[in-house]
């Protein structure tokens, strides 16, 4: 028990009580010093956090290392991961090892802090760049740990190597627009961009191709290697490559592979082949499209994988865009100048006046052949000495449509009259085309006046012509048309239209119309015909045909025409003439008539003659009764012919259809024949006169005569009737060829009937007879 307390207390209480406050007093001081520890401390980590400092500790004896969360961030590590010095030299870079070891110890040898610079291998693969500071602690003369910070210096060493990469670049570009302003062949800039780019890059192979979409393949138009096999000149499927990579391209997208082995991308192992073609591990390609098509490919490749920067995608895209445009611009300068050359060529060798004019009708450009058509010397052929050699009319026109060209900027077409060096007017036709700059503004026209004196002088020659063939045509009922054989297609003249009776413009052009107007009758034999010829390859063809007009009306049409082959003998056209042959059938009807009728007068009549030589000879007793007999009969058989036809034909009508008298007669109707009226009649005159009539009288002095001397009677009679008749036949035909001199009566010279022809030759033998 301690209830009566210590003993020394008891015995010092003073004592007891100078320690209390000196402990208080440690204890106040304590507590001043943590909260100043505390403060400064706080103090530290904001200035660490502030300068992104980590703070490390390193016991040289156990090898352990402590570090705070922002050191192991820039070695790459977590908050939580261990650290030690094996794991702290695996993470430096090979290659500064023997550096951070060389400043470390020349730090303990001289007991001074240290500092160094060196590069990281994180985890994650990328490599940084920190600034290590520390110093040493020491017990006695032995060191026993070592402290200090670490500064990420990767952000500034990688903002220091991009300006000093962006002033590299920037100087590239700089030769490369200096480099491609002095080309004018565009494989040279493909070729110079290539090497150039490659170089810069350290690429193993740069290349341009161009992408033909008919062919579907790109074409390795120029390309620079670094020690591999080049493709220049070599062309690729372009859909061999992926899909996405073609849908990429083709949208402008930029394709960059790190590598080939590893892009997910390119799990097909087809994929992989054609990059291991063409030895290729990573790849950058830029598109260059014009108007959203895709033209040309700026590629770069590299036998390694090779991680491609953000820089690198745009430098490279720069550079292409570059090189399409100094590309396209060469290729434009060429061909302007070829352009120009063509037109050169071209303005010479046309047979016209080639010239530039602007809109305040300036003349800035022309040709030798105005030169030497207007006699100007070529420093005053320019300007507006070209208004002093139209003609006067012709230039007030010209001038009175300007303003109104100027506003609509139209193409411009007129004639005009050009006074020559000799002082002769021409024509000549003017075109007029708009000129516009590349931005849209009208500058003037391009033109050329074409001499087309002779042409116009041709052409009033061939419209007077034209204008007499069509009077000719019409006047003779001619038709013209042109049959397309293959197409089907026919083309009338207005007098074929006219001649088959309908408007002029109205025909459709189809061979069905032609067949529709054919009666049907006609239609089959006149295309068999046509067939026929056509497939034994006839070079002319006449066919005739009849027609029904609008009108009801029936024509007979002629038609000759021209048939034309090709090389195979296949038919091509038929070209043709119609005439109307309507009157002159109808003329062949009536002349078919009369011939007949004609024929069949003839045969009555020598009949007739006949029957009057029979009877004159039985009742005459000498030559001369015979004579007289015959003769006086043969004229009232004239007479009574002659006054019959004359009422006989004054009845029938002009075209009478003749198959109508053959039918008259074939259904027993019997012709008037005045000829055996006649005949009746002369052998009732001369009968009256004798006993018993001519048949008895004759018989009564036969009988009274011997045979012998009935004989020899006979035989005189019949010499001496021979001669009476060859007499009476030479008489005749004086008569007929008298009647033939002899003019014609004014009331058959018009006689519209078919008995009227045969009047004058009546006449003639009346005559004759008398």
């Amino acid at each position: 028990m301690t209830s009566q307390g210590s003993p020394s207390t008891l015995q010092n209480p003073a004592s007891s009580s100078s320690d209390a406050e000196r402990l208080a007093a440690l204890e106040r001081r304590l507590q001043e010093t943590e909260r100043a520890l505390r403060q400064s401390n706080a103090k530290l980590r904001l200035a660490l956090e502030l300068g992104r400092f980590g703070l490390w500790e390193r016991d040289l004896a156990s090898g352990q290392i402590e570090a705070n969360a922002t050191c192991k961030a820039h070695l790459g590590l977590a908050p939580d991961e261990p650290l030690t010095v094996e794991r702290l030299r695996r993470l430096q870079h090979p290659a500064d090892v023997e550096r951070i070891e060389q400043a470390i110890a020349y730090a303990l040898a001289t007991r001074t802090d240290y500092h160094v610079e060196h590069r990281v291998l994180r985890p994650d693969g990328r490599i940084g760049r920190i600034l290590v500071k520390g110093c040493a602690f020491y017990e006695g003369d032995t060191p026993v740990r070592l402290a200090g910070t670490t500064q990420d210096l990767t952000e500034r060493e990688r903002i220091r190597e991009e300006a000093q990469q962006a002033q590299r670049r920037q100087e590239f570009l700089l030769t490369l627009n200096d480099q491609l302003r002095s080309f004018q062949d565009p494989f040279d800039i493909m070729e110079t961009t290539s090497k150039s780019l490659g170089r810069l890059l350290k690429a193993d192979s740069v290349g341009y191709g161009e992408y033909d979409k008919a062919r579907d393949v790109v074409m390795v138009e120029r390309e620079w290697s670094r020690g591999v096999v080049s493709n220049e000149g070599r062309s690729f499927a372009f859909r061999d490559l992926p899909l996405w990579a073609v849908e990429d391209l083709e949208r402008g997208r930029t394709l960059a592979i790190a590598d080939v082995a590893t892009d997910p991308r390119l799990g097909d192992p087809a994929h992989r082949a054609v990059y291991a073609m063409l030895n290729v591990r990573s790849s950058i390609t830029v598109p260059l499209l014009n108007q959203g098509q895709l033209r040309a490919l700026l590629y770069i490749n590299a036998s390694e994988p090779r991680p491609w920067s953000d820089e690198d995608v745009s430098l490279i895209e720069d550079v292409a865009k570059r090189t399409w445009i100094a590309i396209e611009k060469a290729r434009a300068e060429i061909g302007l100048r070829e352009t120009q050359a063509r037109f050169e060529i071209i303005a010479e060798s046309l047979p016209a006046l080639v010239w530039i004019l602007r809109p305040d009708l300036n003349l800035t450009y022309t040709n030798e052949r105005w030169v030497t058509y207007s006699g100007l010397p070529p420093e005053n052929a320019l300007g507006h000495s070209w208004m002093n050699a139209i003609h006067p009319d012709d230039l007030a026109k010209i001038l009175e449509d300007v303003p109104g060209l100027i506003r609509t900027q139209e193409n411009y077409e007129t004639e005009a009259r050009y006074r020559s060096t000799n002082g002769v007017y021409r024509w000549h036709l003017i075109r007029a085309a708009p000129l516009h700059n590349a931005k849209g503004e009208f500058t003037g026209w391009v033109g050329t006046s074409v001499d087309i004196h002779d042409l116009k002088e041709t052409e009033k020659a061939l419209r007077m012509s034209e204008e007499r063939l069509s009077l000719a045509q019409r006047a003779a009922g001619i038709g013209v048309f042109d049959w397309d054989i293959s197409a089907g297609k026919v083309t009338w003249t207005p007098e074929q239209e006219s001649l088959f009776g309908i408007e002029p413009g109205t025909f459709r052009g189809e061979f069905a119309d032609w067949e529709e107007k054919v009666l049907p009758e006609d239609l089959g034999p006149v295309n068999k015909t046509i067939q026929e010829a056509l497939g034994r390859g006839d070079g002319e063809i006449n066919v005739v045909y009849r027609i029904r007009r609008p009108d009801g009306s029936i024509h007979d049409i002629d038609t000759t025409a021209l048939l034309f082959y090709d090389a195979e003998g296949k038919p091509l056209r038929m070209i043709g003439v119609n005439i109307d042959v309507t009157r002159y059938k109808q003329a062949e009807q009536r002349q078919q008539l009369l011939i007949r009728e004609l024929h069949h007068r003839v045969k009555n009549t020598l009949a007739t003659v006949q029957a009057i030589v029979g009877s004159t000879a039985r009742s005459a007793a000498s030559i001369e009764e015979f004579y007289q007999g015959f003769v006086g009969r043969i004229v009232s058989l004239a007479r009574t012919h002659n006054i019959l036809t004359e009422h006989y034909w004054q009845g029938v009508p002009r075209g009478a259809d003749p198959d109508g008298a053959r039918s008259l007669r074939g259904r027993g109707a019997q012709p008037h024949h005045p000829e055996r009226a006649a005949d009746r009649a002369a052998l009732r005159s001369r009968g009256s006169h004798r006993h018993g009539g001519p048949r008895a009288d004759d018989q009564r002095r036969q009988a009274r005569r011997p045979v012998h001397l009935r004989r020899a009677r006979g035989r005189h009679l019949d010499r001496r009737g021979q001669g009476r008749q060859a007499d009476a036949l030479v008489h005749l035909d004086r008569a007929r060829r008298t009647a033939r001199h002899r003019p014609e009566p004014p009331g058959l010279r018009h006689a519209p009937s078919a008995a009227g022809a045969h009047r004058p030759a009546q006449r003639a033998g009346r005559d004759g007879l008398r």
